[in-house]
């Protein structure tokens, strides 16, 4: 059985030089196709560009994957010395504590071209003809891990139609539905598109956090639709966030939070706590180091960020910041900052859990799905509430804050091994014939329930009078759902304590 990863949004997003977290999830997710024995001959890969839908052999896309990948990192340490020194500088460290961790960065012009590869890529040679090609991927199960293309139902369910594919969806968030006032305006009626088109073709969804598996069921029964069968398979931390970070020297406590500067990510909080800070302690305050490019409608905070005299030397904007300095920079912080209004998974959260450094952020059930209760949660509105845990955990006598580096000394968090594990098995399930349940891997265990299922009408169709869903497990729109048994599969997952 054939797996046809759909990497439109890779194409899409080539020539920008800093990949979104979205990104970052198709690209392992092509990387992982690529170099697993599993998928040896069955892998790959489709493109919906302007208006129509191209193939590609694992072998044309390979190539054009490694190079992206060498140029999203490349492009991630395109920091300049001068930004690092601010820092140092800020911090008062000594000259070169940050600037000497890497090489200095090579010139702009020796950033990977992805053109070569994307020409080889469309090459009539790597182009089966149009006519072999439905034949080739026929019955695939097709992976869509982006959100790409799915606000186009007729065309989602043509190209599956026409190929026999069977489709497996990642959900990453319901944001635009549950909070559209954190979205561009459009954005919501777009998003309820997808979110539909997920619901009327999957035959697999697979979910990031239980949250969201909670906000598209939700959504489902708003919509009178069914629920597919589903598996909530937390997203990855890089193996980097984990390693045994350099100690800097002894610095004045600092704090870092990480995020697009965005209404939704809240920083106005974090900044009215620091105004308290500042007048209650004065130089003896915490510093704070903002990490994320600025986003859209962040007018206040700007505002305050570069015109308020009291923070002036309290804290600190710093627009990009390549992987290696940043986990050196959170290892020695205090803590990591997330006061959120809504997420979907919040990576940047589970990155520092992977560095055992201590997590304060909102009290939010999709922080609470994976990281359990190790985070010091607050309300995201509470602005004296932040100053004074942040106060506290900058004492070096913190109890609260010692508490918390006890209980991530035993939480693991999500690996990509972990994600591919549970992914792998969904995949074979799903591939199995019609009427066929085959037996899940030993790396996780479903927990099936079944019920009945509602009907479902596709939009722009009409059902047969009287047509019923199967109850099979891995049919389309049946209302199985797998989840990871709590029993074995526990240590698997963050939050847990656990060996």
């Amino acid at each position: 059985m054939k797996v046809v990863l759909d990497i439109t949004r890779m194409l899409r997003r080539s020539s920008q030089s800093t990949p979104t977290g979205i990104d970052r999830v198709e690209l392992a997710y092509a990387r992982h196709l690529l170099g697993s024995r599993a998928y040896k001959d069955r892998v790959a890969f489709v493109a919906r560009v302007r208006a129509s839908t191209w193939y590609f052999d694992a072998d044309a896309v390979a190539g054009f994957t490694e190079t992206l990948k060498r140029r999203w990192k490349h492009a991630e340490g395109r920091v300049t010395r001068r930004e690092l020194g601010n820092i140092e500088r800020f911090l008062d460290l000594a000259p070169g504590v940050l600037t000497d961790i890497e090489p200095e960065t090579p010139p702009r012009a020796t950033l990977p071209d992805v053109l070569p590869t994307l020409k080889r890529l469309f090459s009539p040679v790597n182009l089966l003809p149009r006519l072999l090609r439905p034949r080739n991927s026929q019955g695939a199960v097709y992976l869509n891990v982006s959100h790409e293309g799915l606000g186009s139902g007729n065309g989602m369910r043509a190209m599956m139609r026409g190929h026999g594919l069977k489709p497996i969806y990642l959900v990453h968030d319901l944001i635009p539905l549950t909070h559209p006032e954190y979205v561009r305006p459009g954005d919501a009626e777009k998003h309820e598109t997808r979110m539909r088109t997920v619901l009327a073709s999957a035959e697999m969804v697979i979910c990031n956090s239980h949250h969201t598996l909670d906000q598209l069921s939700a959504f489902a029964a708003r919509s009178d639709m069914a629920m597919p069968a589903n598996v909530v398979s937390p997203l990855g931390v890089e193996n980097e966030f984990g390693v045994q970070e350099l100690a800097m020297p002894e610095v004045h406590p600092y704090f870092l939070t990480v995020g697009t500067i965005e209404p939704r990510k809240n920083h106005l909080v974090l900044l009215h706590a620091w105004r308290v800070l500042v007048e209650k302690l004065g130089p003896k305050a915490p510093k704070l180091i903002i990490v994320g490019r600025r986003g859209w409608e962040n007018e206040n905070v700007i505002d305050i960020i570069e015109r308020c005299r009291n923070l002036g030397g309290h804290v600190l904007e710093c627009n990009r910041l390549p992987d290696a300095h940043l986990r050196r920079l959170m290892k020695q912080a205090r803590g990591v900052l997330f006061p959120s209004f809504a997420e979907g998974y919040g990576l940047p959260l589970f990155e520092a859990m992977a560095l055992r450094v201590p997590v304060i952020c909102s009290d939010l059930q999709a922080f609470r799905d994976i990281a359990g209760e190790a985070p010091c949660y607050l309300d995201p509105i509470d602005g004296l509430g932040w100053a004074r845990v942040i106060e506290d955990y900058a004492r070096p006598d913190s109890a609260a804050r010692d508490s918390q580096l006890r209980l991530l000394a035993q939480t693991r968090v999500p690996r990509w091994k972990d994600h591919f594990s549970i992914i792998d098995g969904i995949i074979d399930a799903v591939a199995a014939p019609a009427g066929e349940v085959r037996a899940p891997s030993p790396s996780w265990q479903p927990a099936i329930s079944f019920e009945r299922s509602k009907e479902l009408i596709a939009a722009g169709e009409l059902a047969d009078a009287g047509r019923a869903l199967s109850l099979v497990a891995a049919q389309p729109h049946s209302s199985t759902r797998w989840s990871v048994a709590e029993s074995s599969a526990s240590s698997s997952y963050p939050g847990r304590i656990g060996a």
